[in-house]
Protein backbone atom coordinates (compact mmCIF):
# COMPACT_ATOMS: atom_id res chain seq x y z
CA UNK A 1 0.00 0.00 0.00
CA UNK A 2 2.82 2.40 0.85
CA UNK A 3 4.63 1.77 -2.41
CA UNK A 4 1.49 2.35 -4.45
CA UNK A 5 0.81 5.56 -2.55
CA UNK A 6 4.42 6.76 -2.95
CA UNK A 7 4.13 6.31 -6.72
CA UNK A 8 1.26 8.82 -6.76
CA UNK A 9 3.27 11.55 -5.03
CA UNK A 10 4.76 14.48 -6.90
CA UNK A 11 8.56 14.73 -6.70
CA UNK A 12 8.25 17.96 -4.71
CA UNK A 13 6.28 16.12 -2.03
CA UNK A 14 8.82 13.29 -1.89
CA UNK A 15 11.57 15.82 -1.16
CA UNK A 16 9.71 17.17 1.87
CA UNK A 17 9.60 14.09 4.09
CA UNK A 18 11.52 11.06 5.23
CA UNK A 19 9.90 8.03 6.83
CA UNK A 20 11.10 4.86 8.53
CA UNK A 21 9.06 1.81 9.36
CA UNK A 22 9.66 -0.71 12.12
CA UNK A 23 7.12 -3.53 11.85
CA UNK A 24 3.77 -1.74 12.07
CA UNK A 25 5.17 1.52 13.47
CA UNK A 26 6.04 4.47 11.28
CA UNK A 27 8.14 7.55 12.03
CA UNK A 28 7.74 10.48 9.63
CA UNK A 29 9.66 13.75 9.59
CA UNK A 30 8.37 16.38 7.21
CA UNK A 31 9.17 19.97 6.32
CA UNK A 32 6.26 22.36 6.57
CA UNK A 33 6.27 25.31 4.22
CA UNK A 34 4.46 27.50 1.77
CA UNK A 35 3.18 25.72 -1.31
CA UNK A 36 2.90 22.34 0.37
CA UNK A 37 -0.08 21.14 2.33
CA UNK A 38 1.36 18.93 5.08
CA UNK A 39 -2.08 18.37 6.61
CA UNK A 40 -3.29 16.84 3.36
CA UNK A 41 -0.08 14.83 3.08
CA UNK A 42 -0.64 13.31 6.54
CA UNK A 43 -4.32 12.68 5.85
CA UNK A 44 -3.48 10.93 2.56
CA UNK A 45 -0.79 8.89 4.28
CA UNK A 46 -3.29 7.68 6.88
CA UNK A 47 -6.08 7.05 4.39
CA UNK A 48 -4.00 5.29 1.72
CA UNK A 49 -1.58 3.27 3.84
CA UNK A 50 -3.73 2.36 6.82
CA UNK A 51 -6.93 0.88 5.48
CA UNK A 52 -9.36 -0.46 8.10
CA UNK A 53 -8.94 -2.21 10.42
CA UNK A 54 -5.47 -0.63 10.54
CA UNK A 55 -5.16 2.88 11.90
CA UNK A 56 -2.30 5.23 12.55
CA UNK A 57 -2.06 6.48 16.13
CA UNK A 58 0.02 9.36 17.37
CA UNK A 59 2.86 8.04 19.50
CA UNK A 60 3.40 11.36 21.24
CA UNK A 61 5.79 14.21 20.68
CA UNK A 62 9.43 13.23 20.77
CA UNK A 63 8.83 9.49 21.15
CA UNK A 64 9.12 6.53 18.81
CA UNK A 65 8.91 3.05 20.33
CA UNK A 66 11.59 3.02 23.07
CA UNK A 67 13.35 6.12 21.79
CA UNK A 68 12.99 9.73 22.85
CA UNK A 69 14.26 12.31 20.40
CA UNK A 70 14.49 16.03 19.83
CA UNK A 71 15.29 18.05 16.74
CA UNK A 72 18.02 20.58 17.51
CA UNK A 73 18.27 24.14 16.22
CA UNK A 74 20.78 22.89 13.65
CA UNK A 75 18.18 20.36 12.38
CA UNK A 76 19.99 17.35 13.82
CA UNK A 77 18.10 14.58 15.57
CA UNK A 78 19.31 13.85 19.10
CA UNK A 79 18.03 10.55 20.50
CA UNK A 80 18.25 8.45 23.64
CA UNK A 81 16.49 5.62 25.46
CA UNK A 82 13.00 6.63 26.54
CA UNK A 83 12.65 6.62 30.31
CA UNK A 84 9.29 7.18 31.95
CA UNK A 85 10.91 7.10 35.39
CA UNK A 86 12.59 10.51 35.41
CA UNK A 87 14.62 11.60 38.42
CA UNK A 88 12.63 13.49 41.02
CA UNK A 89 9.25 12.10 39.98
CA UNK A 90 7.36 9.04 41.19
CA UNK A 91 8.11 5.97 39.05
CA UNK A 92 5.47 5.27 36.40
CA UNK A 93 6.53 1.76 35.44
CA UNK A 94 8.32 -1.06 37.24
CA UNK A 95 10.53 -3.00 34.89
CA UNK A 96 13.20 -4.45 37.14
CA UNK A 97 13.31 -6.47 40.33
CA UNK A 98 14.19 -4.78 43.62
CA UNK A 99 17.75 -5.58 44.65
CA UNK A 100 16.47 -7.41 47.75
CA UNK A 101 14.23 -9.68 45.66
CA UNK A 102 14.83 -13.42 45.39
CA UNK A 103 16.33 -13.03 41.92
CA UNK A 104 19.92 -14.27 41.69
CA UNK A 105 22.77 -11.78 41.75
CA UNK A 106 23.87 -12.97 38.30
CA UNK A 107 20.45 -12.16 36.86
CA UNK A 108 20.37 -8.75 38.56
CA UNK A 109 23.83 -7.90 37.20
CA UNK A 110 22.92 -9.17 33.71
CA UNK A 111 19.73 -7.09 33.70
CA UNK A 112 21.64 -3.99 34.77
CA UNK A 113 24.33 -4.50 32.11
CA UNK A 114 21.76 -5.19 29.38
CA UNK A 115 19.98 -1.95 30.27
CA UNK A 116 23.19 0.06 30.21
CA UNK A 117 24.14 -1.45 26.83
CA UNK A 118 20.76 -0.40 25.48
CA UNK A 119 21.28 3.11 26.91
CA UNK A 120 24.65 3.25 25.16
CA UNK A 121 23.34 1.99 21.82
CA UNK A 122 20.38 4.34 21.73
CA UNK A 123 22.25 7.56 22.60
CA UNK A 124 23.17 9.82 19.70
CA UNK A 125 25.92 11.73 21.51
CA UNK A 126 27.82 12.01 24.81
CA UNK A 127 25.34 14.45 26.38
CA UNK A 128 22.36 12.23 25.55
CA UNK A 129 24.31 9.22 26.84
CA UNK A 130 25.20 10.84 30.16
CA UNK A 131 21.66 12.10 30.77
CA UNK A 132 20.06 8.78 29.83
CA UNK A 133 22.59 6.73 31.80
CA UNK A 134 22.15 8.92 34.88
CA UNK A 135 18.39 8.43 34.74
CA UNK A 136 18.69 4.66 34.31
CA UNK A 137 21.22 4.42 37.15
CA UNK A 138 18.86 6.44 39.35
CA UNK A 139 16.12 3.95 38.57
CA UNK A 140 18.31 1.05 39.72
CA UNK A 141 19.47 3.05 42.74
CA UNK A 142 15.83 3.57 43.79
CA UNK A 143 15.55 -0.22 43.67
CA UNK A 144 18.45 -0.26 46.17
CA UNK A 145 21.10 -1.60 43.83
CA UNK A 146 24.38 -0.93 45.67
CA UNK A 147 26.37 2.10 44.55
CA UNK A 148 29.46 -0.06 44.10
CA UNK A 149 27.59 -2.34 41.68
CA UNK A 150 26.37 0.67 39.65
CA UNK A 151 29.88 2.18 39.70
CA UNK A 152 31.41 -1.12 38.53
CA UNK A 153 28.80 -1.43 35.78
CA UNK A 154 29.75 2.05 34.50
CA UNK A 155 33.42 1.08 34.60
CA UNK A 156 32.69 -2.06 32.59
CA UNK A 157 30.70 -0.04 30.05
CA UNK A 158 33.53 2.50 29.77
CA UNK A 159 36.15 -0.17 29.21
CA UNK A 160 34.13 -2.28 26.76
CA UNK A 161 32.73 0.63 24.75
CA UNK A 162 35.86 2.80 25.00
CA UNK A 163 33.56 5.74 25.68
CA UNK A 164 34.86 8.03 28.47
CA UNK A 165 31.33 9.30 29.10
CA UNK A 166 30.77 6.24 31.29
CA UNK A 167 33.69 7.20 33.57
CA UNK A 168 32.29 10.72 33.97
CA UNK A 169 28.82 9.30 34.60
CA UNK A 170 29.95 6.92 37.34
CA UNK A 171 31.39 9.83 39.31
CA UNK A 172 27.90 11.37 39.42
CA UNK A 173 26.22 8.36 41.03
CA UNK A 174 24.87 9.61 44.35
CA UNK A 175 25.03 7.45 47.43
CA UNK A 176 21.23 7.24 47.55
CA UNK A 177 18.21 8.48 45.67
CA UNK A 178 15.00 9.24 47.46
CA UNK A 179 12.15 6.92 46.61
Amino acid sequence: MEEEWLNTLHADSRDRFVAKRYMDDLLVFYAAGAGWNEERFLKDLCNECYLPPLKLEDGGDGTFLETSYRITKSNRIRHWLKNENAIGQPPKTWRYAHYNSYTTFAQKRATLMACLKKVHTMASDATALKTSATQKLAEFSRLQYPRKLLWTACTTMGVTSRDPTWFRTREQIPYAYSV
